[in-house]
């Protein structure tokens, strides 16, 4: 079958549609920029697990959460009582929320009894407790309990319950042994226990950490590891259920179903643009339509051509070497990006050493793939070993252009590193200019030191050591025609190549991509 005739075959599938408008629905996180906020995540577990919020789920939520923590705390440290382990998984008991909080100060907890927590809670320069976010719990609940135990006896039991939600920040001072967040934490709950609970009851913390993946673990074993596919698969879907079926509001189900398909999107980092690998966890109702893209022999192709080395590791026996249409392929997987880092990440979430490959993909593709051919004069064009370049090294192109241009024109002349800088100012590419370069071209036959605003040294070489992503260091990317060793810098992102193009576009150069080629 064509490689043509691949994509109609899937774009024509009932999956392939199912899932694009599934996965094409804005949700309210999406549109109001917060997908992966942990904030807004810790805000939208507590009100699901607060009986009294407007769910209208009452207890069913909590119930469920409690049931899953419990599974969970398979060792004494994490739960030393085993009769409230066994009454939390079986639904066994009366329940009464003393309170549910997110983003609680310690300190704030205290009553103003703060003298245990020196070493506990940090200070400020002050000798002040911090109340900051290394300081505060995420979710904070207060739980009481009644059921009766083997003795026919009525017991009421506190549980106080902390969740520390990581979804990309990592443990706070994770490397030291006694000021890692969770052996804080799990020292603060123990004294503040024994001031929030009425002494005449029994009292069992129940600590929580919460992260996208099994690989973070917490540092202090008291801690109960769960993921966000833990809370998908035995709290979340259950109630999203529930509450399609026991006469809920429609705007409280279409909130439950927006949340678990935010779940499941690659989504931006809180108040930036360029996506990340950051899917959370994925409904069951998608897995094996989910699979069935996987299988696809279009799927498979593009993935074979465009991720050839990430490829071979993933599909094994089944890849294959693709040589053609890859310009088409390019287009098709950009097109179904988001979709197919879906489908990558159901397929191999469960596996740890083929999800480094995963991630890898997703990285790169993050990036902008577009190729471009630079054009000098009538008929003829600039390329890298016979093939359309990239960014970085269309940019190159560029400037090879004007070198060979201005020799042209001065053919008894060297073209000095001045004249170059006067043409192509900083102010074209603002990654550099707002960070800590003064020009877009260096000599490295010369010292060359970081000169930054208002041309302050700071005496930083330019070298391959420290800047082996910001030059081409091979002979083949020396400006020609220069006097010395003259380097032009590398990273352009859109905006700032969209400068550069308009830029060569005035010097009477054509830069145009493949894409446009094409249509």
């Amino acid at each position: 079958m064509t490689i043509e005739k691949q994509l109609l075959e899937l774009y024509k599938t009932t999956t392939y549609q199912k899932l694009n408008a599934y996965y094409g629905q804005n949700t309210v996180f999406n549109i109001l920029g917060v997908e992966r906020s942990e904030n807004r995540h810790s805000a939208f577990l507590a009100w699901l697990f607060n009986p009294a919020s407007t769910h209208g789920l009452k207890e069913i939520p909590l119930r469920k959460f409690l049931a899953l923590v419990a599974t969970q705390a398979v060792d004494n440290e994490k739960c030393y009582y085993h009769q409230v382990r066994e009454h939390l998984i079986t639904g066994n008991f009366t329940l009464q929320v003393e309170s549910v909080e997110t983003e609680q100060s310690i300190i704030g907890l205290a009553d103003g009894k703060t003298d245990d927590f020196s070493g506990v809670v940090e200070k400020n320069a002050k000798g002040q407790f911090k109340k900051d976010s290394k300081n505060r719990f995420d979710i904070w609940m207060l739980l009481h309990i009644t059921f009766v135990d083997e003795r026919e006896e009525e017991r009421h039991w506190y549980l106080p319950v902390v969740v520390e939600n990581k979804i990309y920040s990592a443990e706070g001072n994770a490397n030291d042994k006694e000021k890692a967040q969770t052996v804080r934490y799990h020292r603060a709950v123990n004294i503040l226990k024994n001031i929030v609970c009425p002494k005449t009851n029994y009292i069992q913390p129940l600590l929580v950490f919460l992260t996208p993946s099994d690989s973070r673990k917490p540092k202090h074993n008291a801690f109960i590891h769960l993921t966000y596919q833990d809370m998908l698969d035995h709290v979340i879907q259950p109630c999203t259920f529930l509450s399609a079926t026991q006469g809920t509001s429609v705007d409280v189900r279409v909130l439950l179903e927006g949340y678990v398909r935010n779940l499941s999107r690659p989504s931006n980092k809180d108040g930036e643009t360029v996506k990340d690998y950051s899917i959370l966890a994925i409904a069951d109702s998608e897995n094996d339509d989910l699979k069935e893209i996987f299988r696809s022999d279009a799927f498979q192709t593009a993935l074979c051509a465009i991720y050839p080395k990430e490829a071979k590791s993933l599909l094994e026996t089944d890849f294959h070497e693709v040589e053609e249409q890859q310009t088409m392929l390019e287009q098709f997987w950009n097109v179904n990006e988001d979709l197919f880092k879906i489908v990558l990440y159901n397929q191999f979430k469960d596996d740890e050493e083929k999800m480094k490959s995963v991630q890898r993909i997703v990285k790169i593709s993050n990036r902008d793939n577009t190729r471009y051919l630079v054009g000098i004069e009538h008929g003829k064009w600039l390329n890298v070993n016979g093939k359309p370049a990239s960014k970085s090294e269309a940019s190159f192109l560029i400037f090879k252009a004007f070198c060979e241009k201005w020799h042209q024109e001065h053919p008894n002349e060297k073209l000095t590193i001045d004249i170059l800088r006067n043409e192509f100012s900083i102010d074209l590419n603002s990654y550099y200019h707002n960070r800590w370069l003064s020009f877009l071209f260096y000599d490295f036959n010369d010292e060359v030191t970081v000169d930054v605003k208002g041309n302050k040294h700071y005496g930083t070489e330019i070298c391959k050591e420290n800047n082996d992503w910001d030059f081409y260091w091979d002979d083949a990317h020396k400006l020609p025609y220069m006097k010395g060793d003259v380097r032009n810098v590398k990273m352009w992102r859109k905006n700032d190549f969209d400068n550069l193009k308009e830029k060569a576009k005035d010097i009477g150069f054509i830069v145009i991509s493949t894409a446009d080629l094409n249509e």
